[in-house]
């Protein structure tokens, strides 16, 4: 999909004024949605797309125009590949002219057929997925922001539940997919990021939850980990561990 927008001074859509729900019934997967754009200085005859993507392929929906939002009849995700994860775009473009003018916009939302609400999605979401020969996988293309997911197997379908609740899974796989989100953190070069990106997210997390206010420099000639970073994804691993009592869950069962 070739999508022709001039890339202005745009306003900012909050996530909290999406409101998007994905369903599925026998013929696949569906959404419904609301977008609150009162107040925003939008104008109202400016056309509203909703993108719903994943992996790089994207679907666009028009519902309508700011003051006359309205679901299209059909909402279908039938170009997406196989997923109970999809990322929303809503692109609020002015089209009087030759070329779309994007004044609003609102990226990469996550949102799941669990039922979760859009900001309540696990920073680490479970997808099921064809892995072939492999039971689980830590990706980070199916977003435009590298946004890490666990894939499992889904040619093994009590994996994916076994997965968000067998204590023997979480304690085995989930410390060594965290430490791969932390060296993918590191990687990516800074810790500086939008507060939506889901690296600000996880920091947040580091910092919240498991009480490691410290990161490490990213700055480094070298392929390879320093020492420094080898021992804060160290000690984020092992507190990961201890907040969430793997080893005494495992071993006492």
């Amino acid at each position: 999909m070739i999508r022709r927008f001039n890339y202005t001074d745009r306003v900012k859509i909050a996530r909290t004024r999406v409101d998007i729900r994905l369903l599925k019934d026998n013929e696949g997967k569906y959404f419904k949605a609301k977008v609150d754009l009162e107040g925003l200085g939008l104008p109202p005859d400016a056309k509203v797309y909703i993108e719903p993507n994943y992996k790089g392929v994207y679907q666009r929906f028009d519902f309508g125009t700011v003051s006359s939002f309205k679901e299209p009849t059909d909402t279908r995700l039938n170009e997406l590949p196989e997923t109970e994860l999809a990322y929303f775009d809503v692109a609020v473009v002015d089209e009087s002219a030759t070329v779309g003018l994007l004044l609003g916009k609102a990226r990469g939302i996550p949102v799941s057929t669990d039922g979760i609400p859009n900001d309540r999605i696990p920073l680490l979401y479970v997808n099921p997925a064809d892995l072939k020969n492999q039971f689980w996988k830590l990706t980070f293309d199916s977003s435009e922001d590298g946004r890490p997911v666990l894939e499992v197997n889904n040619r093994i379908p009590e994996l994916y539940q076994k997965a968000k609740s067998d204590i023997n899974f979480i304690s085995l796989v989930y410390p060594v997919a965290f430490r791969g989100v932390l060296i993918k953190m590191i990687e990516e070069g800074s810790f500086d990021v939008d507060a939506e990106h889901w690296i600000a997210q996880w920091i947040k997390f580091i910092d919240v939850v498991l009480g490691i206010k410290s990161l490490p420099s990213t700055d480094s000639d070298s392929d390879s980990l320093t020492p420094e970073q080898e021992e804060w994804i160290d000690l984020c691993v092992n507190e990961y561990c201890k907040k969430l009592q793997l080893f005494e869950k495992y071993t006492n069962q």
